[in-house]
């Protein structure tokens, strides 16, 4: 994990943010505002990043598949079975960026949560 990429996606968040919150709030800056922008795009971060970890996108290859069997006859013809099929679309996705995401994301989701709940109290 470099720390360096860390601080530039955390900043990168941050600013995400701000700029999401001067287009939703303009300049009401409350800490409900903050919380509800900052929240907003650690999530839509935070769950990609997940997935990408995970590699839960290869679930869809076995759909993909069944799809454009029925669909096309050549392409029956040049993946005559799944196997063969799994091992062309076969890419490995470095999860060290992700990592990255997903720790930056999870801090901001995190400090959201804790600005709620001040701006609750």
């Amino acid at each position: 994990m470099k720390y360096f990429r860390l601080a530039i996606i955390f900043v990168a968040i941050l600013a995400l943010s701000l700029l999401l919150h001067l287009l939703v709030y303009q300049s009401d800056f409350t800490y409900a505002n903050i919380s509800d922008s900052l929240f907003v795009v650690s999530i839509i971060l935070f769950l990609p990043s997940i997935v990408a970890m995970t590699g839960a996108y290869q679930l869809f290859h076995g759909f993909r598949y069944v799809f454009k069997v029925f669909v096309s006859p050549s392409f029956r013809r040049n993946y005559p079975n799944f196997r063969e099929y799994k091992e062309e679309r076969q890419t490995e996705i470095k999860t060290t960026f992700f990592k990255e995401l997903l720790i930056a994301s999870f801090i901001i989701m995190i400090a959201s949560i804790i600005l709620a709940r001040v701006a609750m109290s």
